[in-house]
């Protein structure tokens, strides 16, 4: 029913306006602020509209309700915990699909030809606001890169204890070994981010030497580009080491806390399965598909190595070693 559309709609774009104000407010840099304010309003002109069209029909409107206003408060949280890129993903999942419903409404016979053209209006404007979130995800890259090392660091420390709890009983011997295997690992994950970071200056110095010899002749040249490449890869290979090893420690945390035997492999489980379900969540926020089940998936194939790792650590000790 039109009535049922136009209460929907205008109840979503007025929580869309209210999370970006909610967040501008929050907001330190003034030219994020001035994005995020900029998408409220946008918000505020749709919702507008659908208020016009309720008026016209008699139609009666309902303001955000408790559940939204949590919502709200859950996304400032996120927000704070995990930065505003991450949260301006999850906010901005909604808006092709936003893009994809006003087309089909502006096609849709139960509005008149001025409500149609508004409706291909703000089909536009949704599409437009994609690209102005996209902007203020500044660091997104960065976040990407941490993303994937913590998940490296956890589900292959999290496989190498379980596999020596099977075979150590000492507590101690088995931590010792996680961060052995931990150590290694991010010393593995640096020496290849540097040499794939070096690779590409290699690449890209190449380049610039022919863009020199073409400004000799005449064409334009900018020196700065080669600079700032460079600076980014040698942070990307900081970020990937840093994040290693902080997601190597969770596996290894309740052994050097003293927990052994099962319990120790069972909280080790627990923390490892926690914290990957997490990351997953993010990488699915990151990669455009359902977080919930992106951080399922991570979390299974987690636990899975480690159950495979482990058995086949009983099984060398059931043969003698």
């Amino acid at each position: 029913m039109i009535s049922d559309i136009v209460r929907k709609n205008y109840k979503e774009e007025i929580f869309g306006a209210t999370v970006y104000e909610e967040l501008a407010k929050i907001e330190k840099n003034v030219k994020v602020k001035e994005v995020l304010e900029e998408l409220a309003n946008g918000e505020k002109s749709h919702a507008s509209f659908w208020k016009e069209v309720a008026e016209s029909r008699g139609v009666e409107l309902e303001e955000l309700g408790f559940f939204d206003r949590l919502k709200i408060k859950i996304l400032k949280l996120f927000r704070r915990v995990f930065g505003l890129p991450l949260t301006l993903k999850l906010v901005e999942r909604g808006e092709i699909s936003d893009a994809e419903k006003y087309y089909q409404l502006s096609k849709a016979a139960e509005f008149n030809d001025t409500e149609r053209q508004k409706l291909s209006s703000i089909m536009m404007q949704e599409l437009v606001h994609e690209d102005l979130l996209v902007q203020t995800q500044i660091n997104a890259d960065k976040i990407r890169d941490a993303i994937y090392a913590v998940s490296d660091g956890l589900i292959e420390v999290l496989a190498g204890v379980s596999g020596l709890a099977s075979i150590l009983a000492s507590p101690f011997l088995v931590a010792l070994g996680g961060i052995i295997i931990g150590v290694s690992g991010t010393i593995s994950m640096s020496i290849g981010a540097y040499l794939s970071s070096s690779s590409e200056n290699d690449i890209r110095k190449s380049k610039l030497k022919k863009e020199k010899l073409r400004a000799l002749l005449g064409q334009a040249y900018s020196s700065n580009e080669g600079d700032n490449e460079i600076n980014k890869n040698s942070e990307s290979v900081k970020i990937t080491a840093i994040s290693y090893i902080l997601g190597a420690l969770v596996p290894i945390l309740p052994f050097l806390l003293g927990l052994g035997g099962l319990l120790g492999l069972i909280t080790s489980y627990a923390f490892t399965g926690v914290v990957t379900f997490i990351v997953g969540g993010i990488i699915g926020i990151l990669s455009d598909v359902n977080p919930f089940k992106k951080g399922a998936v991570m979390a299974g194939l987690a636990i899975v190595a480690a159950l495979v790792t482990h058995l086949i650590g009983i099984a060398f000790h059931f043969i003698g070693y």
